[in-house]
């Protein structure tokens, strides 16, 4: 039967890669100003030269596409790509999955169909590469076997697939001629000439919907299970609980150990006892997994065992573990060197069981130098304390150096909404820091307490003591700390 041409086809695109060919999809925490950074890494094993990587994200029954770019910079790596979505309105959780799109091959992960709704709604459904109209091959008989274009989404127990045609319906004969409806399934991993589909067809005796084993070998069909079929206008859905599909020798568990699948549309008539492929889509590969992240809750990230250590004459190298139980990407992670930034970076884009992020920067000079980390998701930001070292030709000797106080310039400054103000103490001390406007008047106490000795920092969201919003202009900032008073000015810009 032709119908091996198109699962050759899709066997000569399969290749084993492991991690999926979209992987790491990740997301930062709900940032100020009701937006969210985006993050995942393609890994391309098909060679394409012209894409668009995107995420799909849906808050409520609102969906939102966000285009990714390129980037080269820290915390990423050469397939790592990039894109900020603005929420209207935003509450609760919104899940999110990452897409590529080719001209002829797409790779999608999808919403995941968590009730097991059958059809799936519109939206849970992730579209796979388009079909052109008319591009059934000849003696054809109806548009009902042009394909224009087909779906897929999962739950923990099932697949769930969409065919889509030119129109006419989805009749399964006329007269002695009979049509068949295909969705395929293959395994990259697979090294037997055969496939899986999800086959909507009815021949007397013969054929009935189901799912069913196809080898390539002989082009005989194994029926496996029942699935679940209903059509409407130009939708056929379908759907195949997993535990069958483990019933084929192709399939040794779900996931695959690859990561994906492969995936088809077909179309297929018998006329005059002779069967003929009429239409096929491009194949699309599929990664069933989903993200999610919950607007409403944050929980902090952490720190574990910051390093620092010296290749005189040559560099100053810092390492630090960063921990994010909800698995968000760090829009801010910095080591702070002599109080300049330095970007860290991090092959390990999965932070819940936390990721090794380092830099090197270029050998500053033999004497005493300051420095901590300061990482933040989005919503949270989190520092270690100021720490010293004092290098020498040889590398670092061990001492510490006796902290000053300090207080630092406002960042960022112009600010809009919120502003953090850092300063560091030599000893344990009464700290006062008060914001006055540019009559003096006193706007808002920040901090009236005991702070121990080391960095510290507190944050200003542009409000009075009775938390009303100031108006935009100059404030200025002072703190008490002991013997020790010091006043810098601050500009708000709305």
């Amino acid at each position: 039967m032709k119908t091996a041409t198109v699962l050759t086809i899709i066997m000569a695109i399969a290749v084993t890669a492991n991690p999926a060919p979209v992987d790491n999809v990740v997301s930062s925490a709900f940032m100020f100003g009701d937006s969210v950074m985006y993050n995942l890494d393609f890994i391309d094993p098909f060679g394409l030269p012209i894409f668009d990587v995107m995420v799909n994200s849906k808050l409520g029954n609102t969906e939102y596409t966000t285009a990714l770019d390129h980037i080269g910079t820290p915390p990423h790596y050469i397939n790592t790509y990039e894109g900020l979505q603005t929420y209207s309105n935003p509450s609760g959780e919104i899940e999110f999955y990452g897409r590529v799109e080719a001209d002829t091959l797409l790779i999608t992960q999808s919403y995941k169909n968590q009730s097991n709704q059958f059809p799936p709604s519109p939206i849970l459904y992730a579209n796979l590469a388009d079909d052109p109209v008319g591009d059934t091959l000849p003696g054809s008989l109806g548009e009902w076997l042009d394909l224009t274009g087909s779906a897929i989404t999962y739950s923990d127990t099932a697949i769930y697939v969409r065919l889509n045609n030119a129109g006419g319906g989805w009749p399964t004969s006329q007269g002695f001629n009979f049509f068949a409806y295909a969705f395929a399934l293959y395994n990259p991993g697979s090294s037997d000439l055969s496939g899986t589909a999800l086959v909507y067809v009815s021949v007397p005796l013969v054929f009935t919907p189901g799912l069913y084993h196809v080898d390539l070998q002989d082009t005989s069909f194994t029926r496996l299970a029942d699935i679940q079929y209903q059509t409407s206008g130009d939708s056929l859905h379908m759907s195949c609980a997993i535990s069958d599909l483990l019933l084929d020798p192709n399939w040794n568990q779900w996931p695959p150990e690859s990561e994906y699948i492969l995936t088809g549309g077909i179309t297929i008539s018998v006329v005059a006892l002779q069967p003929s492929l009429n239409d096929f889509t491009y194949p699309s590969a599929f990664v069933p997994e989903t993200q999610y992240l919950d607007t409403d809750q944050n929980t902090d990230p952490t720190f574990a065992m910051p390093f620092v250590d010296a290749y005189p004459p040559l560099s100053v190298d810092a390492w630090i573990e960063y921990h994010d139980n909800d698995n968000n990407l760090p829009v801010e992670r910095l080591f702070i060197f002599d109080d300049i930034q330095y970007e860290m970076e991090s092959s390990d884009h999965y932070y819940g069981d936390g990721s090794n992020f380092e830099t090197s920067i270029a050998w500053p000079g033999p004497e005493w130098h300051t420095y901590y980390f300061r990482f933040s998701d989005g919503a949270s930001t989190v520092e270690t304390e100021l720490d010293s070292i004092y290098l020498t030709v040889d590398g670092i000797e061990d001492e510490n150096l006796p902290v000053t106080f300090e207080l630092r310039q406002n960042y960022p400054n112009p600010f809009n909404a919120r502003t953090r103000i850092e300063f560091v103490l030599g000893e344990q001390s009464a700290v006062e820091l008060l914001v006055y406007n540019i009559t003096g008047e006193k706007i808002v106490t920040l901090a009236d307490a005991e702070f121990e000795a080391g960095l510290h920092g507190v944050t200003w969201d542009g409000q009075d003591s009775y938390g009303r919003r100031v108006s935009s202009g100059i404030y200025f900032y002072r703190i008490s700390a002991g013997n020790n008073t010091v006043t810098r000015k601050m500009l708000l810009m709305k």
